[in-house]
């Protein structure tokens, strides 16, 4: 059972091996895809894992843990073989399916082996250390992985995916090779779905903090993230070198890495009222500082919205944790990462167009005082229902 604790790390290690990261928007319009197409594409993603969020993880605990992630790795190595021989959006469209299960066979599967892994040896109290442990792995992988994946789509974009396929390969063998740990909480029951409606009903809607705290958290992450898709095109504009993309991109892991280590600071001399106004007002100044500047360094206005990723996850799951108990804690967070996922989804194919019909720059324009005064609204209606 000890081995599970290196093999884990490992695995981390390797599905942060995503060489195509910084320049897959290239490589999708090398194919023919439009701005639009790429956002639809996003979208129907983000959409199949929200669907498959709940039934991969019954799975995971019906089945185990071990058997979910060994189909987490067949079903990513097929994606991404997949991926790397797709010339158009269909093929990419069947790569996103596999993607999606693969992610969701993942999501709260892994978490779950750690723990009981270290349950079963008593050394559960170390569950935050070994998992921090693993999360900064899978970081420093895919930033390293990241600036390789720069240099080579100098050579071809098209390799980037191709340098992918032995790590994610590997992930399966890996992944047979761990023990299956003793499952210290019974597999869902039939009254599953009937508790989840009861616990949405009762603990979320009818509470108004709390509903109005998750709308807001999915707004900001809609807003914050629609933006990672027009990153190439723009860096393109700026006149920057597709060989620096991946440094770029590996400057944004480490940005956001820190945002969120020292978000208990931060958040500790703004408060919580000037702690959730800024996040979506940040966003917005964002978006008008990329549109108003275009030049080789105006990568460093995109370090804004790297650090709200890391501050909003840090702040907002705490505010959301104190504002709900703990039998249903981890159904409430999983709602708000829906209603994050669902407004994402909404919204990218209309910043997609617009990119398309007009220009990328007017894109950015359109999203930065769509966020301004999505900003402004909100702010009333938190102070209204006392979420700040």
């Amino acid at each position: 059972m000890k081995g599970n604790i290196w093999k884990f790390y490992l695995y981390q290690t390797l599905s942060g091996m995503f060489f195509s990261v910084p320049v897959m928007v290239l490589f999708w319009q090398d194919n023919g895809l439009s701005l639009t197409e790429v956002m639809i594409l996003q979208s129907i993603f983000a959409i199949l894992a929200v669907i498959l969020e709940v039934p991969t993880g019954y799975y995971a605990d019906v089945h185990g843990r071990k058997k979910a992630l060994v189909l987490a790795g067949i079903t990513g190595f097929i994606a991404i073989s997949v991926y790397s021989t797709g010339h158009n959006f269909f093929h990419f469209l069947i790569g996103e399916v596999f993607f999606a299960f693969s992610m969701s066979f993942t999501s709260g599967t892994t978490g779950a082996l750690l723990f009981d892994t270290l349950k079963s040896m008593g050394m559960e109290e170390r569950y935050k250390e070994i998992w921090g442990k693993a999360l900064y792995y899978s970081m420093i992988a895919l930033a390293v992985s990241n600036v390789a994946g720069g240099l080579i789509a100098k050579i071809d974009l098209r390799y980037t995916l191709y340098a992918s396929i032995p790590f994610f390969a590997l992930m399966i063998p890996v992944a047979v090779s761990m023990q299956e740990p003793e499952r210290y909480k019974p597999a869902l029951e039939k009254g599953y779905t009937a508790e989840l409606v009861r616990i949405v009903r009762s603990e979320i809607l009818k509470k108004e903090n709390l509903k109005w705290l998750i709308i807001y958290s999915g707004i900001v992450y809609a807003f914050n993230q629609a933006v990672l898709w027009l990153y190439q095109p723009y860096f393109k504009i700026s006149g920057l070198d597709v060989a620096y993309f991946g440094i770029v991109f590996a400057g944004f892991q480490l940005v956001s890495a820190f945002s969120s280590k020292y978000a208990y600071i931060i958040e500790s001399r703004l408060g919580r009222r000037y702690s959730l106004a800024i996040l979506i007002f940040l966003v917005a100044v964002s978006y008008f500082l990329m549109s108003g500047f275009v030049f080789i360094f105006s990568f460093i206005f995109c370090f804004i919205q790297q650090f709200v990723r890391g501050f909003k996850n840090t702040v907002i799951a705490d505010y959301i944790n104190r504002l709900t108990t703990s039998d249903i804690r981890a159904t409430v967070l999983s709602a708000e990462s829906f209603a994050g996922r669902l407004f994402y989804a909404a919204i990218i194919p209309v910043f997609g167009w617009i990119a398309d019909v007009y220009t990328v720059i007017q894109a950015l324009t359109v999203m930065g005082i769509t966020a301004l005064v999505t900003g402004i609204v909100f702010i009333f209606v938190l102070r209204k229902n006392l979420v700040i």
